[in-house]
């Protein structure tokens, strides 16, 4: 994809593979390097690369090409850029760029085994990132305000510059008319009501809450389904975070397995994602009353705004505030199934979906990515390209140096 002079060469690092089968750090990766690339020379680098993806070139990742890379590039930018590339970024010169838009430590929190280990490794490589990042990237205000408490005591020689950038949503896509859901599942009927549960099943969110909220409706309501997508994520390194056993056993003690609670045992390819959602009726997605719920900026809502999928979400994060402010949505409080089911039954009504539809396509407009990606795009701007970044951090110094000296004298070609 061409871009104008002047212009930065920016290598984007994508945490998982880039196939037909995405998650959110994916998506949101490919979606700021096309963004980026109206003014810039994007490339990627990810696990598996080569090629092209989406009209950005892609180069498989490995530490030797990362530096590689990294020496031909002005800015790296990535959700966690590795300490040892960060420790050298003065002499290959470019501009690391840190994504923060994930809350990943207060994710890990909720795993049973290892969580306060899995949580201080994740705290303490953020608080690198926050150190000796040139520029650090957010999601919402919330998470802006705990980012900037965190520069605040640390010792570090400056203060990255923040930009908040949300996820956002890509342009409308034409309706096929396919109707994977109910052509998948024989126990929808075609009056039923689809209420769809996007994405995966994770610890942090409340997917018991949903099922009892569904199972007290089986009898006044045998027409509502409740579908999971709970396909097994690409990174296979999330498998520890999953909840789907516990949903699944949880539909079965109601009785309501297989009959109003349903689940879709693939993941879906992101290509098609539109046709799954607009197979339902309404979209759900309920979290724990926890401190990640808070700060969280879920891909799957900016799905259901993309294909104009009215929802029923939880209380507490920023994202879900907007979706009810501007009428797209209706939220409920964490673990209370009986609100769960009345918001669900309210919404279903058609002129209840027909004014939040109607919302969500003016909603939809503000959160292109287009529009979310101005203020990296315009923060890109103002650096020169070649501009050599500030002197690494003493924690980072103290930390990397040494590793970092071997691997780059290993790795990096003489000339």
């Amino acid at each position: 994809m061409p871009s104008p002079e002047p212009g930065h060469r920016i290598l984007i690092l994508v945490p998982g593979k880039l196939g037909e089968r995405l998650s959110g750090p994916e998506i949101r990766a490919v979606r700021l390097g096309q963004a980026l690339a109206a003014e810039n020379r994007v490339t990627l680098i990810a696990p598996g690369g080569g090629g092209e993806h989406e009209g950005l070139p892609v180069v498989p990742f490995s530490r030797r090409r990362l530096l590689r890379e990294a020496r031909r590039h002005d800015v790296v930018i990535a959700s966690t850029v590795p300490p040892f590339l960060l420790a050298l970024r003065r002499s290959l010169r470019f501009v690391a760029v840190s994504d923060q838009y994930d809350p990943v430590e207060l994710e890990l929190g909720t795993l049973e085994q290892g969580a306060d280990r899995a949580r201080d490794t994740a705290r303490a490589a953020r608080r690198l990132q926050l150190s000796c990042a040139d520029l650090v990237l957010c999601a919402g205000r919330r998470q802006r305000q705990l980012l900037e408490a965190e520069i605040e005591i640390l010792d570090a020689p400056r203060r990255p510059p923040l930009r908040t950038v949300p996820f956002g949503i890509d342009e409308d896509a034409p309706p096929s008319g396919a109707s994977p859901l109910r052509s998948h599942f024989p126990q929808i009927e075609a009056a039923d009501s689809v209420v769809l549960w996007w994405g995966s099943l994770w610890r942090w969110l409340d997917a018991e809450t949903a099922i009892h909220a569904i199972a007290s409706l089986r009898d006044s309501r045998p027409d509502v389904k409740l579908v999971f997508t709970a396909g097994k994520a690409p990174n296979g390194a999330a498998d520890r975070h999953s909840a789907l056993a516990e949903a699944k056993a949880k539909a079965a003690e109601l009785g309501v397995l297989d009959r109003s609670v349903l689940f879709l045992d693939e993941w879906v390819p992101f290509a098609r994602r539109g046709d799954y959602i607009r197979d339902a009726d309404l979209g759900l997605t309920l979290h724990r009353d926890s401190e990640e719920a808070s700060l969280a900026a879920r891909a799957r809502y900016m799905d259901y705004l993309w294909s104009g999928l009215p929802c029923v979400l939880g209380r507490g994060d920023e994202a879900a505030e907007r979706f009810e402010r501007a009428g797209f949505a209706t939220l409920v409080e964490a673990g209370s199934p009986e609100a769960t089911a009345a918001a669900l039954l309210a919404l279903l009504e058609p002129e209840a979906r027909r004014r939040a539809a109607a919302a969500g396509r003016a909603l939809a407009e503000e959160m292109r990515w287009r529009r979310v990606t101005m203020p990296l795009v315009e923060a890109l701007r103002e650096i020169e390209p070649g501009a050599a970044p500030v002197p690494a951090s003493p924690q980072l110094r103290r930390t990397t140096s040494y590793y970092a000296r071997r691997l780059g004298d290993r790795l990096l070609p003489s000339s």
